[in-house]
Parts: structure tokens; C-alpha cells; sequence
């Protein structure tokens, strides 16, 4: 039986550019504990091996602090470690995998060429397949034309930065008949970080690891990695576990009714406290439901009045409409009433976008017909 440890799509050293430096540089160092984390994680679960599927550095520059700590987590675990290269962090000769300043413990394997190739462990009766990326595209795919890679006595893998989901993609597309004909036992992959659940393709079952630590709202929740056992040849278990700490998260707050910010953000307080760990937490609340025409919410102020709820950072936004049964603008015979009865069928029947645009286009309207400037709308972003 064998168990290994799929993770990647770490990109340590990322910039958290949205971020002032001193939170930026607590979230930079957030990304290398989670990392040195997981490699503590396989030695408590007692993994076999580690397969790293791509991007464990978001770019070309590393921090020296950070090379130190890679160094000392992989010799820490001191099994062997295999990484392939990804889209961020590609092999050339002028990477960290390339650099001879940087000199790794014996234990770590990396692919190093767009050509598949593999690595055997004979001890664990494993060959490792894979590849590198080479810069930051790989519009092939380096599976094509392999067809078996099983080897009689040994468990096989792939461990790849790939793209199975788009046959297009210039990120290593390779194809479910790929996976298939390779007669591997599993492939662990690296790139999407949403990933769909692990899927079987012939006797192959294809798994991405996910993100370990989540970056910004397209990432949302704590982050995992994969623990996969093998026996006999086929997937038996695959164990998601938390490792992220800290997490990206939306949440809706109804304010239907609201007649001023004060409303808004008293319905915003209430929805904001059922959250839990909020020190762990980057909060975007999106306020919704149905207000008043004449109001608009001021995200700005509303976002100030929740600062006593202890979240890491918080952003709010405007999903609000106007009250649409609003009798007195439909009545109107002015051009306020004009406006609102047009755009009333964008407002009511439109697509979410839609729906929004016609929303901010009544209120910043009704504010040029009052007079009022329409530089001080708080609404959507």
C-alpha cells in the first residue's frame, strides 16, 4: 500500500499587491507556514511520498527567507519530494530549480523538460511520471502519443501541471483518452484551483489538489491538500485536509426596507456576526434586497460601521434595487417618471448584470434631475 501527499498551487512569495505592506508581507509569510505545514502534514499521515503538481512559486523572484524555509521542509521530511514545474514557476536556466546557488537535499526530484520522463523509487516499487514546464505556456500535450506507462511490479502516477478541462488551453492540454490510455493508477494535477471532483478515466482516476491557501475572492474557504491511497494498483481513499489559514469569503446581507445607511449597516451587523473566525477572514459583503429609490447605500460608510466585528479585512458592496412598486414614479409624468418606466424592464426581468446597471442608471439619473451630484453614489462597484 502506498500514500502520498498531492498538493501545489501553493505560489509562495505572491505580492497581496491589493494589500498595504505590512499585511501584504504577514500573508507572504501566511503562504510558507501553510507550506511548511503540509510537509509536517505528510509526516504525521505518514505519506510515502510528496507530489507538488505545479506553481509552488508564484514567479520568477524568491525570497531568500523563503528558499531557506522550502529547503529545510523538504530535508525535514527527508522522503522523497517530486515537483513539476508549472506556468509560474517553470523550469529555465535561470529559475530556483535551475540555480546552483540554491542547493536542494537529495531527496527532491524535478522534472525538468517538456518531454515526459519519469522518476522510479524502487524501495517504494513507484515510478513518478511527469514533466516540466519549460516558460509560461505549454500549448501541447506532452501525454500525446504515450500511450501505456504501466510498468509490470510498480505503482504508477502522474504528477502534472495540466489542463484536462479545456482542449484548447495553452497550459498543457491533456485529454481524458490521454489519462486513460496511460493505464496509470492516478494523476495528480496541478492548475485549476476550483477543481471538479476527481474523475476516471479507463483504470486512471485524475485529481486536482486544489489550493492550499486561498489568494483572493475567486478563492474562497480554507484550503486543503490531498492525502491518496493506493493499493494494489488502484485509488482507494482520497482524504481532503484542511492546511489553509486563512480565507477568502462572500456573504449576502438583506437590507430590504433600508430608508439610510444607518439601517443598511444595523442589517449588515446582524449578518456579519453569524460568521465565524473572523480574525481568519476576508469579508466582501454584498448588500441586497429592495430600498428606497432615493437611497442609495454608501458602501464606504456601511463597511466603517462593522470595523468592531474583528474581520481581517472587510470590503462591502451594493447589490441593492430600487423598490420597484414604487407607485409615485411610475405615475409621474415627468421625465423621472419617463426614466424609471423605461428602464423598470431591465430592472425586473434582466440578467443579474443587468439588473445592476439599471439599477446605478435610475439613481445616478434621479440625482442629475434633482441636481444632486452623482460623484458622491456609494453604490455597485
Amino acid at each position: 500500500m502506498l500514500k502520498l501527499l498531492h498538493c501545489g498551487d501553493f505560489h509562495l512569495d505572491s505580492p497581496f499587491s491589493s494589500l498595504d505592506v505590512k499585511r501584504s508581507e504577514e500573508r507572504r509569510r501566511g503562504l510558507c507556514r501553510v507550506f511548511a505545514r503540509v510537509m509536517e502534514l505528510a509526516s504525521e499521515c505518514e505519506c510515502d511520498a510528496v507530489l507538488i503538481a505545479g506553481d509552488l512559486f508564484d514567479c520568477s523572484y524568491i525570497c531568500p527567507d523563503t528558499v531557506a524555509a522550502m529547503k529545510d521542509a523538504f530535508a525535514g521530511y527527508g522522503k522523497p519530494v517530486i515537483v513539476a514545474p508549472g506556468n509560474h514557476d517553470p523550469y529555465t536556466d535561470g529559475s530556483i530549480w535551475a540555480s546552483r546557488r540554491a542547493v536542494f537535499p537529495e531527496n527532491l526530484h524535478v522534472f525538468r523538460s517538456e518531454e515526459l520522463s519519469s522518476f522510479d523509487f524502487p524501495e517504494l516499487a513507484l515510478t513518478v511520471w511527469g514533466y516540466a514546464f519549460t516558460s509560461d505556456r505549454l500549448d501541447r500535450s506532452p501525454l500525446s502519443g504515450a500511450g501505456s506507462l504501466s510498468r509490470p511490479g510498480r505503482t504508477g502516477v502522474l504528477c502534472a501541471h495540466a489542463d484536462i478541462v479545456s482542449p484548447l488551453s495553452k497550459y498543457a492540454p491533456v485529454t481524458p483518452r490521454e489519462l486513460a490510455d496511460s493505464r496509470l493508477s492516478y494523476a495528480a494535477l496541478g492548475h485549476v484551483h476550483n477543481p471538479p471532483e476527481p474523475a476516471v478515466y479507463g483504470a486512471t482516476v485524475a485529481a486536482y489538489c486544489g489550493f492550499p491557501e486561498g489568494r483572493g475572492f475567486d478563492e474562497q474557504g480554507y484550503g486543503s491538500v490531498s492525502v491518496v491511497t493506493i493499493d494494489e494498483g488502484r485509488v482507494t481513499d482520497i482524504r481532503r485536509i484542511r492546511v489553509g489559514e486563512h480565507r477568502y469569503l462572500t456573504a449576502r446581507a438583506d437590507i430590504t426596507g433600508a430608508v439610510n445607511d444607518a439601517g443598511a449597516a444595523a442589517a449588515a451587523a446582524r449578518s456579519a456576526a453569524d460568521i465565524a473566525d473572523p480574525a481568519s477572514t476576508s469579508l466582501r459583503l454584498a448588500v441586497c434586497g429592495d430600498v428606497a429609490v432615493e437611497y442609495t447605500p454608501d458602501t464606504a460608510r456601511i463597511a466603517a460601521s462593522l470595523g468592531d466585528c474583528g474581520f481581517y479585512s472587510l470590503e462591502v458592496e451594493d447589490d441593492t434595487l430600487p423598490l420597484l412598486g414604487d407607485t409615485s414614479l411610475a405615475d409621474d409624468m415627468t421625465v423621472r417618471g419617463e426614466l424609471y418606466r423605461t428602464l423598470l424592464p431591465k430592472m425586473r426581468e434582466g440578467s443579474a448584470e443587468e439588473r445592476r446597471i439599471a439599477a446605478d442608471a435610475l439613481r445616478i439619473g434621479l440625482r442629475a434631475l434633482d441636481g444632486r451630484s452623482i460623484l458622491d453614489d456609494g453604490g455597485s462597484n
